[in-house]
């Protein structure tokens, strides 16, 4: 709860537009773009950090480890990027656009925009660190071993249209200020997934090919969360006691407490753990 009354202290003190006329600083738009071929690499671990602005994530054609294409205020923030070679078979990306400037704000909303495509050849590991702005990661076609992703001041959104080839070993979400949407969770191949929810509401599907069976923790934020779940897979839900809003729960049937089994879960090839946690919004399951 501290956590998201810091950032609703956050969001109110700095938002996207409006300052003093003695804090504006000109603006100096620049662009620039960077690709690295496919080598030796087997696999390629990429972190992104983005402090303002519009951010994009997608794949790559298979020649190329990574495209980017970036456009920034030059005059007041700096972009950071390094690809080390593959050492013992993975590739380390490193991407920064973070603030050059100790003082000054512009009064304009910031046009940092940054995208980025990954290789759809080899397996990536993605960490994304999104501040204020809009986050639109599209991984149809990606080889995900890993996702972590925390949005700042903003909307997110996750897509996932086709079924990644490859298991994903865990996906972390944190939603600060905005929401959050997630489509086609169930095409990641995922063992675990955990949200945070922050101020702000989330909405995850989990529809797509299921392959495994998987463990799920939310945490529910201000906003409160819905999950949409296809009716073939088997979800048994585990909830705190003391919800402080709604928790709405249908055809499912109660068992052992605080244990809730979905009405087709004994006869499912594929059976999901959800793990609720408390918070002030709620949090609800439909069917697809």
């Amino acid at each position: 709860m501290k956590k998201l009354l810091w950032l609703a202290g956050i969001a109110a003190a700095f938002p996207l537009g409006g300052c003093t006329l003695d804090q504006r600083v000109p603006v100096e738009m620049t662009a620039l773009e960077e690709s690295q071929p496919v080598g030796s690499e087997t696999s390629l671990k990429a972190e992104v950090r983005l402090d303002i602005g519009a951010l994009e994530v997608s794949s790559e054609v298979a020649s190329r480890l990574y495209s980017l294409d970036l456009e920034y205020d030059k005059a007041s923030y700096q972009p950071d990027i390094n690809y080390e070679p593959a050492a013992g078979g993975q590739g380390f990306l490193s991407l920064k656009l973070e603030s050059s400037r100790r003082g000054g704000i512009r009064s304009e909303r910031h046009s940092n925009r940054m995208r980025l495509n990954l290789t759809d050849a080899i397996p990536v590991s993605l960490q994304v660190r999104a501040g204020v702005g809009d986050a639109r990661l599209t991984l149809s076609r990606l080889r995900l071993t890993n996702l972590d992703l925390e949005s700042g001041v903003g909307g997110a959104r996750i897509s996932a249209y086709e079924p990644n080839p490859v298991m994903c070993e865990e996906i972390r979400l944190r939603n600060g200020v905005g929401s959050l949407d997630a489509i086609g969770l169930g095409n990641l191949n995922f063992r675990r997934l955990d949200f945070e929810g922050g101020i702000g509401g989330a909405m995850l599907d989990f529809s797509g090919e299921w392959k495994q069976d998987a463990e799920i923790s939310i945490q529910v934020g201000i906003g409160g969360v819905t999950a949409r779940m296809p009716r073939d897979i088997g979800v048994r839900v585990k909830a705190e006691k003391h919800f402080l809003s709604g928790f709405q729960l249908d055809g499912f049937r109660r068992e052992g407490g605080d244990d809730y089994y979905s009405e087709n879960y004994s006869k499912s090839k594929v059976r999901v753990s959800v793990t609720i946690k408390t918070g002030v919004g709620g949090f609800k399951i439909t069917w697809l």
